[in-house]
């Protein structure tokens, strides 16, 4: 059993064993491949974002590792580089979070309470000042849809994923 962010996954782990004294240990391949596999499981059972989709959405909303990590109240931006790398996997709860950044108004209204200043949309400047103006880019997550996305969360699971954000940046393994 791999735990990783509070989420656990079953794997099956190959061990090697030596065949004069019957010592038995994990390569370092094989404790890798291991948690990947337990990482893509936990992907799957809880819909996370991908490290693709995690990449795809900070590029499009056009912040910077640091950014994105200080709208997540605070994570590092180490832990973010880790997200898209596929490194490390984000918990449920930051997950959800990451997911209301589609939604530029819940974007804005986020960056206003942890005092990071966003980028300007593309085509925001020619729409002659509209505020709260969506995201040119058009870009949004492949598994999103029908999941609350781009709703915004209330202020109490605005805390608790604060609270919960700990668990996120847990590092994929035993």
């Amino acid at each position: 059993m791999v735990r990783v962010s509070g989420m656990s996954s079953q794997v099956v782990r190959h061990f090697f064993r030596c065949d004069k004294c019957g010592d038995e240990r994990r390569t370092v391949e094989q404790r890798e491949r291991a948690e990947q596999t337990a990482v893509a499981a936990m992907r799957e059972e809880h819909q996370l974002l991908t490290a693709r989709e995690i990449r795809q959405l900070r590029d499009a909303l056009g912040l910077t590792h640091q950014q994105l990590g200080d709208l997540l109240y605070g994570i590092p931006k180490g832990i973010v580089e880790g997200w898209e790398r596929g490194r490390y996997v984000q918990n449920p709860q930051v997950d959800a979070l990451l997911r209301t950044f589609t939604d530029r108004e819940a974007l804005e209204q986020r960056a206003a309470k942890a005092g990071v200043a966003l980028p300007v949309p593309e085509g925001a400047a020619d729409a002659a000042g509209a505020v709260g103006a969506p995201a040119a880019t058009g870009a949004e997550p492949e598994d999103s849809a029908g999941d609350g996305a781009g709703d915004a969360p209330e202020d109490g699971a605005l805390e608790s994923a604060a609270e919960d954000a700990e668990a996120g940046v847990a590092r994929a393994g035993d």
